[in-house]
């Protein structure tokens, strides 16, 4: 027994000397901003500082954990290790104490999607940010959602609004900082719109970033203007551009910006003929992606080494590095266009939650001008009531009968049997009301135009039924792309039409871009034959065409036609050179 006791105090002094061994000390909030702001100023100091900071040797207050693991998961993110990023960032979204933590984590969470492609999750958190942002309690916060909002819009092509909200944080900027934070988007947005003089908005965002000793920024930007040179035919400058960096500190500390440059400067040196120096940053790149198919620097790192094996004459290699980028070039496309249908996607569920909420409240408003007029007539109207909704009941049962046969000769007249969409009589009334709705707001129109390319070689080869399956899944296929106001018709044997109120030409583009490249990834084995399937687009708009359906219908046509000329499977937009060269 006086054994026992002896070894349980031994343990308990191992206990006690082990504890005090650990020196757990506490930590404060000012001490986790300063690390915060030392995260985008010296990324390796950074993570040397956080790894001293595990929970076993902190005595950490709730906040101040979810600090850590806000700190954690921006880390993580720097080092594209996307999904220990969530594992630190998704419980802090939760945190109900701190309004500015909880959004920077949402913000940091909806980045970390879009980079790792979860976007249907990715575009919810956007949505959650744009709607709380007049809620967010400091300007560091709010300006921070807002770089993050347009850095999403960037990536599925939404240059306007990526420069709309980059633009309010430049604009009313108080510290060089904010300006540089800013700058990158607002930069990307412009190159994406093909603006002019963009070398003196790099200038002054490298003054700024300098100025505020933000090097993280000022590498990307730096990105930005090689990005530049390269797509401008500055080969060279961009070489030495690069060349110069690389002598210089700080690049080399954060993975995704040095790609981001190795990317640019791969296609810099390849257009000066240096096929040695792009082919070591191809390998480079690749190495470091780890064998991820679906990115940009990967996609080209393939090309080069394939077509720099092929000139060597080394055509094993190049046939590798062939079937490489062609997987690659498939993942792309198709997390390309899966980005995009996301992306329309979310803007369709938005759309109905706000038509769904404004329909409660017109509810709402009608139930309590019922409530105000029963309370007061109840005694005196109730016969009144009983007789009038008996009335009502027989009225409705009867109008009923009568609206049912009615609809079913409507829908006989108005549909096509085949598809289920509009016939070309149908199309015509509802495009002329949608026009004339959009002329007399003053509201923009556009139509989009398109035929399915050789569609009687696959009547002829495989049979009508087989044509009459292409057409009912070219229909169902674009249908997934449309909002509910867009007119749909099928307008010839293998012809179809769109108008889209409220909508310019670029964005009629992008959705005729979207349902060209649906078409052609139809899986066509389902009709029991495998065949090609595509078509060519025409699209017209207000701007050029007016508001009469005649009009746009036969700038359509001529657009459509131009592109069967350039090769099918394309989309053309009018212009009024259109007819010139005609």
């Amino acid at each position: 027994m006086l054994k026992s006791t002896v070894f349980k105090n031994k343990i308990a002094y191992a206990f006690i000397l082990m504890l005090c061994s650990l020196n757990i000390h506490a930590i404060t909030i000012d001490e986790f901003a300063q690390l915060d702001e030392l995260r985008l100023k010296n990324f390796t100091e950074f993570r040397n500082r956080i790894k001293s900071l595990e929970p076993e040797n902190i005595d950490y207050t709730n906040q101040t954990h979810n600090y850590y693991s806000l700190l954690r998961a921006y880390e993580a993110v720097m080092l594209t290790d996307y999904a220990e990023s969530l594992k630190f960032s998704l419980p802090v979204t939760y945190y109900p104490h701190d309004l500015s933590l909880s959004f920077r984590a949402k913000a940091l969470v909806a980045n970390t999607l879009i980079h790792s492609r979860d976007y249907s999750r990715a575009f919810t958190y956007l949505e959650e940010m744009i709607n709380q942002l007049d809620n967010v309690p400091d300007r560091r916060t709010r300006n921070h959602g807002l770089n993050v909002i347009s850095f999403m819009y960037n990536r599925v092509d939404n240059y306007e609004l990526a420069y709309y909200y980059s633009n309010i944080i430049y604009e009313g900027a108080e510290s060089s900082a904010e300006k540089c934070h800013s700058s990158f988007n607002k930069i990307e947005a412009l190159i994406g719109l093909n603006k002019d003089e963009i070398e003196l908005d790099i200038n002054s965002a490298l003054a700024f970033c300098e100025e505020a000793d933000e090097p993280l920024f000022g590498w990307l930007i730096r990105s930005l203007r090689l990005e530049r040179l390269v797509k401008e035919g500055l080969f060279q400058l961009a070489v030495s551009d690069y060349e110069n960096m690389m002598l210089q500190k700080g690049m080399l500390d954060y993975p995704i910006v040095r790609t981001r440059i190795y990317h640019q400067a791969l296609h810099a040196y390849w257009g000066i003929y240096d096929f040695s120096s792009a082919e070591v940053l191809a390998k480079k790149i690749l190495d470091e992606s780890k064998g991820e198919l679906i990115s940009k620097p990967g996609l080209s790192s393939y090309k080069v080494l394939l077509e720099n094996y092929r000139k060597k004459g080394q055509f094993e290699q190049a046939l590798n590095y062939y079937e490489l980028y062609s997987k690659a070039q498939s993942a792309y496309q198709d997390d390309r266009s899966a980005r995009l249908l996301a992306y329309n996607l979310a803007l369709g569920e938005i759309e109905v939650k706000n038509q769904r909420i404004s329909l409660l409240d017109k509810d709402n408003e009608l139930l309590s001008l019922q409530k105000d007029i029963y309370q007061q007539e109840v005694k005196q109207n109730r016969l009144i009531m009983l007789l009038l909704f008996a009335v009502f009941v027989i009225a409705s049962f009867m109008a009923y009968r009568g609206m049912s046969g009615r609809k079913r000769f409507k829908k006989i007249a108005e549909f096509d049997q085949l598809t289920g969409i509009s016939n070309r009589y149908h199309f015509n009334n509802l495009a002329k009301v949608a026009l004339d709705y959009c002329e007399l707001n003053a509201k923009p129109a556009a139509l989009i135009l398109f035929d399915l390319d050789y569609f009687k070689t696959i009547n002829d080869n495989y049979g009508h039924a087989s044509g009459d399956w292409a057409l009912q899944q070219v229909v169902k296929t674009c249908r997934n792309f449309m909002r509910n106001n867009d007119v749909f018709g099928r307008i010839g044997g293998e012809e179809f039409a769109v108008v889209l109120p409220g909508c310019h030409a670029d964005k009629a583009a992008l959705l005729a871009e979207i349902c060209r490249d649906a078409i052609a990834t139809i899986d066509t084995t389902e009709s029991g034959y495998t065949f090609p399937l595509s078509a060519s687009f025409g699209v017209s708009s207000s701007d050029t065409s007016g508001y009469q359906l005649k009009q746009l219908l036969a700038d359509a046509d001529l657009a459509m036609y131009k592109a069967k000329q350039s090769g099918r499977d394309q989309i053309a937009t009018y212009t009024h050179l259109m007819d010139k060269a005609d």
